[in-house]
């Protein structure tokens, strides 16, 4: 299907923002390769992008993905925020997309690549060593190949289509709403679970053993005849 490559990165990098997480480049260009081999999965191998991906630079790349990464910030797509690393002098860039709008690509796009996107993302979106043992290990294209290979999306198997599911978008207040009554929840949790370990739990065995051990409670009575011997003792 047609695809607008830049709406696709913005859908991408929004669903990233929800989750209040900035996307690295890794991280950007990886999951516009599993939106690529989501929609493969359903078309025979042929991907959104149409984009030659290689086994490069951690898994999965090509060059179109950065020159559309750079496009999506040139046209205001996307905001780029520049930051330090620890580890060179260059310059390196998260990037958002910050609005209340679903972007409109969403409702184009087929479920059985938003759905599974959606997951992908609510689950890496700020882990790149879990996003990249995922794309390294458990997608089909990255399945015996050595690094310069061209990756091969007619290896995927196809999925069961599920049917969407239609859930009413939050606004950012109502989100902010229901994180804080979360909070207090887990609070008040918390302290009833701290109340009962520090309260003493004693069951019906134990009060009676200890009204026994602090001599309550013996109500023993004796009844019957009792006889009384005398007996001499001779003393010599």
């Amino acid at each position: 299907m047609p695809v607008n490559i830049l709406e696709l990165i913005q859908y991408i990098t929004w669903l990233s923002t929800e989750r209040e997480e900035a996307l690295s480049p890794i991280r950007l260009v990886k999951f516009i390769y599993l939106a690529d081999l989501y929609y493969a999965k359903e078309n025979k191998g042929v991907t959104l992008t149409g984009w030659t991906w290689k086994f490069v630079h951690y898994g999965p790349f090509c060059v179109e993905s950065l020159q559309a990464i750079k496009g999506a910030v040139d046209k205001g797509v996307i905001e780029a925020f520049s930051f330090e690393s620890q580890f060179d002098d260059e310059e390196h860039f998260l990037y958002k997309h910050d609005s209340d709008m679903e972007p409109s690509i969403s409702s184009i796009l087929p479920y059985y690549v938003t759905g599974p996107l959606q997951a992908a993302i609510g689950k890496w979106a700020g882990d790149t060593y879990g996003l990249l043992d995922h794309i390294y290990f458990e997608t089909e294209p990255m399945k015996n190949v050595h690094p310069g290979d061209i990756l091969d999306f007619s290896k995927i198997q196809e999925v069961i289509q599920v049917e969407k599911i239609s859930i009413k978008k939050l606004s950012k207040r109502k989100l902010a709403e229901g994180k804080k009554l979360i909070s207090v929840m887990r609070e008040r949790q918390s302290k009833r679970i701290k109340q009962d370990y520090e309260r003493p739990i004693f069951d019906k065995a134990y009060v009676e053993a200890l009204s026994f051990l602090n001599g309550e409670g013996l109500d023993v009575s004796i009844t019957g005849e009792a006889e009384i011997e005398d007996s001499v003792t001779e003393l010599d």
